[in-house]
């Protein structure tokens, strides 16, 4: 799948990142919230510059995952343009230190990156378990985790498959957008 994804060309990931932003545009979890989670794209994701840009221009607060060594979680950290992002262990940038912070369950949205994901909200991430281990709260949530943060995955259409086991810890998205559709999971 990362090999798939690798391959795609320039203008088909351009054509990618313009429609999955304006998908998320039109959906009611965005609209509800100003607190927004994004990642820097790498190795062939979807590319989130659009996004990210278009959630600053709106006003929306960006934060970015954020590898603290001293845990096996994310933190979320600020993202302002123009701000230096440095890079971490594993070549990815993120915001350093002095930027602001966000506990996971105050965002009110989370775009993911994946390798593979299925119609049920399975996600396949690259292995480590970061995001699964920092919103496993979600798997007590009363509403079964359906409420704040809303997890969105955002994929190139040929990382979807029909069906990924599902481990216990594993934290369903609501839903993947793709450059050809949203894909309502929960």
């Amino acid at each position: 799948m990362r090999d798939l994804r690798r391959q795609l060309g320039v203008e088909e990931q351009n054509i990618t990142a313009k429609t999955v932003t304006e998908t998320a545009l039109l959906q009611s979890f965005f609209t509800l919230g100003n607190d927004i989670a994004i990642y820097m794209s790498a190795d062939g994701e979807v590319d989130t510059g659009i996004l990210l840009e278009t959630l600053t221009d709106l006003g929306k607060r960006c934060y970015l995952p954020v590898l603290v060594k001293a845990t096996t979680t994310l933190e979320f950290r600020q993202y302002l343009p123009g701000q230096p992002l440095i890079r971490n262990s594993f070549g990815l940038l993120e915001p350093d230190s002095s930027a602001a912070t966000i506990a996971p369950e105050s965002l009110s949205t989370v775009f993911m990156p994946l390798v593979a994901f299925d119609d049920k909200g399975n996600r396949l991430g690259m292995g480590k378990g970061y995001y699964d281990r920092t919103f496993a709260f979600k798997m007590s949530q009363a509403d079964g985790g359906a409420n704040s943060p809303v997890l969105i995955g955002l994929a190139h259409e040929c990382q979807r498959v029909e069906n990924l086991e599902a481990a216990s810890w594993d934290v369903p998205l609501k839903g993947v957008i793709t450059g050809q559709k949203m894909y309502q999971c929960l």
